[in-house]
C-alpha cells in the first residue's frame, strides 16, 4: 500500500505514518535512531526487511494463547455462516475496506499469492 511505486521500497518519511496506521505507540526521537540505523546511507528509502526490523521493536509481546484468541475471534466476525471459513470475496470485502485504493485486480492479486 505504501510502496505506490511498487520498487520495493517505501520512503522513510512515511514509517510514521505506517506505525500509527498500525495503532503502534512510539517516541519520535527513537523512531528517527532506528531509521538511521537501517538507512546509513540516508538515501530515505527502505526495504520491506528494514522495514519489519523498525516496526518490530514497538510491537508489543503477547502470549500465544491471548493471540491465537484474538485472531479466532476476528475471523469468527467474518465467518458469516458459521462453517469454518471466509471466501475469497469476503476476504476481498475486508481488505478492500482496510484500503479503498485497492483495485479488483490488485484484490485478486492478494488473494492468488
Amino acid at each position: 500500500m505504501f510502496d505506490t511505486s511498487k520498487c520495493g521500497f517505501i520512503e522513510t518519511l512515511k514509517i510514521s505514518t505506517m506505525l500509527n496506521t498500525m495503532g503502534h505507540i512510539f517516541d519520535d526521537n527513537e523512531l528517527n535512531a532506528l531509521i538511521n540505523h537501517q538507512d546509513p546511507e540516508n538515501i530515505r528509502k527502505v526495504n520491506f526487511n528494514s522495514f519489519c526490523s523498525i516496526a518490530s521493536h514497538f510491537l508489543e509481546e503477547e502470549d500465544d494463547e491471548s493471540t491465537t484468541w484474538k485472531l479466532k475471534e476476528a475471523f469468527r466476525l467474518y465467518d458469516r455462516e458459521g462453517n469454518g471459513y471466509i471466501t475469497t470475496g469476503t476476504l476481498k470485502e475486508i481488505l478492500g475496506a482496510l484500503d479503498d485504493k485497492l483495485t479488483g485486480s490488485d484484490l485478486d492479486n492478494i488473494i492468488t499469492e
